[in-house]
């Protein structure tokens, strides 16, 4: 795993991603095949859903995490569990001086863990597979914006299909 700073970031994009004005990616939201789901409420969820969202960007080489949002809301920031486990990794510098994430293919459970730690702070995020087969944003607002290339629409639906509620049943239901 390696940090990046926002201009290797924009580097490793390679102009396959489009970047804002402000040189960070856009969201995924035109995208063909796209998909916005929550984020889910309960907290024993949540390392379930960071793991199924990994699951969703394979297959890949590499995955830049890219934290393009903090501060937002700054009393669920835990910045101390951030930096001590960034510090466990031998980099010391702070999140505005490197707010890439580089993670190689075995590194699944390490992606998984500072996207947990992200969303528990409520940071906006990019994921960026080397694959480029599909890419996602998480908002500090609780939902992921989850796109896949034309030549992988199943993707969107392996991501969505398990965060979807059914409609409740009950009068005035429709009956099957």
């Amino acid at each position: 795993m390696r940090f990046l700073t926002a201009e290797e970031s924009k580097v490793w994009c390679g102009g396959v991603v489009p970047l804002s004005g402000e040189g960070k990616p856009q969201p995924p939201i035109n995208e063909r095949h796209h998909a916005r789901c929550d984020i889910p409420a309960s907290f024993t969820r949540l390392t379930w859903f960071c793991q199924h969202l990994e699951r969703c960007l394979q297959p890949r080489d590499a995955c830049l995490l890219w934290v393009t949002g903090w501060g937002i809301w700054g009393s669920s920031e835990n910045l101390h569990l951030y930096y001590r486990v960034r510090q466990s990794y031998g980099d010391l510098r702070l999140l505005s001086e490197a707010p890439g994430h580089l993670f190689l293919s075995y590194e699944a459970a390490d992606l998984v863990t500072f996207l947990q730690i992200g969303i528990l702070c409520g940071w906006d995020m990019h994921l960026l597979p080397a694959a480029g087969h599909a890419r996602a944003f998480v908002s500090h607002d609780e939902y992921v914006e989850f796109a896949s290339d034309d030549k992988n629409p199943t993707l969107v639906t392996d991501f969505s299909a398990p965060l979807l509620k059914p409609a409740p049943a009950g009068p005035g239901a429709p009956s099957a």
